[in-house]
């Protein structure tokens, strides 16, 4: 897949729109060009709501210094950062813009080039001298730290350990010169691909179970596809670029951006991590961006940043990671003349009996309001209940005036409202575009979100409204029951999350501020956590006697009831930085043979018989497959079982080509001798490769001898499952049997067994 991307990454798409993304349009001349925020009197700067787990996306220095929270090495400290960078970005395109912070905040996609550049950008802030590398057509980035240089590759989602003596635990994340001379050692036997989940593993830390633990936590590399054989001769050819120092400056971490949200009396603002369809922006290109691997294919392996992720992956609805849309609203109390501070200008107006009037009659007013945020504008409305015209776009009575071509892209707008009569109500709203990888997520368990503002006496009067909309879940199956039966760990597997939205607002006057409130996500007893589903959070600024935007249900003060657990996941940050399983994890087995019952072949049609072959065609219309009954097994205890294998003969197979085998669970109970119906084979629990041999008149001189792993099979009927029965059949594989129609035939002396391991410590 390496030789696909090289050319993807060489495509530039062509819109020139990085200098007006930092500009600001003004319809009614803006003094200073490139701030986003005009001073109005009673504005609330600095806005900040934050809880306790989740990253804080205000400056480059806040999002190093939240991420490598209790990070104890270097290694630690760099993963984090490629983590959170997991987090908040998807491969789609470059989005043609050069400041990181804002493109981390309003945007989340680009590719290697831009990834590089902003995962530089968060190690020269975190002090972390760099350099950038690449190979033809691919470019990553390599950081210093301990004595040497270590490699990072957050578009492949690539790094690779190396022994180190030196280093904390005996190892260290390789550079790209230990990768070069020493390839086999660190890449390509370092690594095991996973058949069930296609994603490799570091050979020593897998997703697997070492003794009676599930290894949950391990973490995948190239996630999206890209083959370990395809990197060693990219890497032989890779180059290096220069040197940046941290003492260097980094101009374009910022560019003058502020993530601030600062917002006057009668402001809203609201961030969901929801796509608004069509409404987005993306220099002039009308293709939506989203994540172009799609399935969720980089997170939904990922035990850390994957399961922040994953109450949002629906393939029916959302069938990739794409951008959030959010609302800047302006809608003032007009019951005083309070709204008067939240205008950067005005023109011959005053307040009179709910309304604004031309102070001197028949004479034009006008007032100006500066409509900004952190995040771009994609669209704007203005609703205005006596107003001429909005923008210089005359309006239409009763009906909302839409100025978007005039503000699509940009940071900020002065948008003049005239009027010759009373103005007795307005409304602007503007649709923006943020990241929701970047957004203060709450977390399973106890969150504690902290509220502040630059200056609290800023608020005078005034109050600040903030909230938080979200929907609970939970999961029915632990990771090691998942594990068992092959799921991937952030695929919503076994999880589900309530219809119902659950909202939480508090409403701070000025001596109130900072403060803290708790959210509980509670998980039910005998369930398994996840993260909730996040609809939206929200901060209002209200005028005295102004009301926070009505809510579809009553806000309320969740905490976990007497059915319920504040159970929590790991710190997603720092998933990756765990050692691997202890060598020699794997504890010793001891094994006991069962023999099958009631074999019975069945047929399609019907038929059965006591001997006959195993068949099933590519056009399903000669189907053949034999049931196994094992009713009556004594079943160990689930920390006890180690594995389960089916053990089978073949004396003769098909001369020209080899075939999958497959066992499969059984729905329902089969009576010996009698038809069974297809409708009532489970899901295929494991396979095999038979070897194709010389046909029915040519059997093998000695029955072959094969197994198939049927733990998801075994560990289910521990859990409850029944019947205790199997089916042997094909599996269609064209990739095995070369599209042949084949078929085997089970040894007729030799016995179906189950084969069962137990740990020899169990009792």
């Amino acid at each position: 897949m390496l030789v696909s991307i090289r050319s993807f990454h060489a495509r530039r798409f062509p819109v020139a729109v990085a200098a007006v993304l930092l500009g600001v349009l003004s319809f009614a001349e803006l003094a200073v060009a490139g701030d986003q925020y005009a001073a109005v009197p009673g504005q609330v700067r600095q806005i900040k709501v934050l809880p306790d787990k989740a990253p804080d996306c205000s400056s480059l220095k806040s999002i190093v210094d939240r991420v490598t929270r209790g990070c104890k090495t270097n290694d630690e400290k760099c993963i984090a950062i490629y983590n959170f960078m997991l987090l908040t970005h998807y491969h789609f395109a470059y989005p043609d813009i050069s400041c990181t912070l804002r493109e981390i905040n309003c945007y989340g996609w680009s590719l290697c080039g831009g990834l590089r550049s902003l995962m530089g950008n968060l190690w020269h802030e975190a002090g972390y001298r760099w350099r950038p590398t690449s190979w033809p057509g691919h470019n990553q980035g390599e950081v210093y730290y301990d004595g040497r240089w270590h490699f990072f590759d957050i578009f492949l989602k690539f790094y690779a350990w190396m022994p180190d003596p030196n280093a904390p635990g005996g190892r260290t994340v390789a550079g790209l010169d230990d990768m070069k001379h020493n390839p086999r050692e660190l890449i390509l036997d370092a690594f095991v691909m996973d058949q069930e989940r296609r994603v490799p593993y570091p050979r020593n830390n897998q997703f697997k179970r070492y003794g009676k633990a599930v290894n949950w936590q391990a973490q995948p590399v190239l996630t999206c596809g890209d083959g370990l054989q395809d990197l060693p001769p990219a890497i032989r050819a890779h180059s290096k670029g220069d040197i940046v120092e941290p003492s260097a400056p980094s101009e374009s971490a910022t560019s003058g951006y502020t993530a601030d949200v600062n917002l006057a009396p009668g402001f809203a603002l609201t961030n969901t991590w929801d796509p608004l369809p069509g409404i987005f922006f993306w220099g002039n290109s009308d293709q939506a961006p989203h994540h172009t691997c799609g399935g969720f294919k980089d997170t939904r392996n990922d035990p850390g940043v994957g399961l922040v992720w994953e109450p949002y992956f629906d393939l029916r609805n959302r069938q990739y990671r794409s951008y959030g849309s959010g609302t800047l609203t302006f809608a003032p109390d007009f019951s005083n003349d309070a709204c008067l501070k939240s205008l950067a200008a005005v023109e011959n107006v005053k307040y009179v009996s709910g309304a604004l009037v031309p102070a001197e009659a028949g004479k034009p007013a006008s007032l100006t309001v500066d409509l900004a945020s952190p995040y771009i504008l994609c669209k704007a409305t203005c609703t205005a209940d006596g107003a001429d015209s909005v923008a210089g776009v005359a309006c239409a009575p009763g009906q909302p005036t839409d100025f978007s071509k005039e503000v699509r892209g940009k940071a900020a707008a002065q948008v003049k409202i005239s009027f010759k009569q009373a103005l007795k109500a307005l409304k602007l709203e503007a649709v923006v575009q943020n990241n929701p990888g970047s957004l203060p997520y709450l977390s399973p368990g106890k969150n504690v979100v902290s509220v502040s503002v630059a200056d609290a006496k800023a608020l005078g009067d005034n109050r600040l409204a903030v909230t938080y909309a979200y929907r609970l879940g939970s999961r029915d199956r632990s990771f090691e029951r998942m594990c068992d039966e092959g799921k991937e760990v952030a695929k919503g597997h076994d999880a589900k999350w309530s219809d119902t939205v659950i909202y939480v607002q508090k409403v701070y006057a000025a001596q109130d501020l900072p403060a803290t409130f708790e959210i509980d996500c509670p998980t039910p007893k005998g369930r398994f956590p996840v993260y909730p589903r996040m609809v939206f959070l929200r901060r209002e600024v209200l005028a005295p006697g102004q009301k926070p935007a009505e809510l579809p249900a009553p806000p309320g003060t969740p905490a976990a009831g007497p059915g319920e657990t504040l159970a929590s996941l790991p710190n997603p940050f720092l998933v990756g930085a765990l050692p691997p399983p202890a060598a020699g994890a794997e504890l010793a087995k001891q094994s006991v043979l069962v023999p099958a019952k009631n074999l019975t072949f069945v047929s399609k049609d019907g038929e059965v018989a006591a001997r006959h072959y195993v068949k099933w065609t590519k056009d399903n219309k000669e189907i053949w497959f034999l049931l196994l009954d094992f009713d009556g097994l004594r079943l160990p205890k689930e920390d006890d079982f180690a594995a389960a294998n089916l053990v089978f003969f073949v004396e003769e197979a098909h001369k020209e080509a080899s075939m999958r085998a497959a066992v499969r669970s059984l729905r329902a109970p089969f009576q010996p001798g009698k038809p069974y119906a297809l409708t009532q084979l489970g899901d295929t629990v494991g396979t095999a490769v038979v070897k194709r041999g010389g046909g029915p008149d040519a059997p093998f001189k000695t029955p072959i001898r094969y197994e198939i792993n049927v733990n998801k099979a075994v560990r289910a009927w521990i859990g409850g499952a029944k019947p205790h029965a199997l089916a042997l059949c094909i599996q269609p594989d064209r990739g095995v049997d070369d599209g042949w129609n084949v078929r085997f035939t089970p040894a007729q002396n030799k016995p179906l067994e189950l084969e069962i391991a137990t740990y020899v410590d169990a009792k």
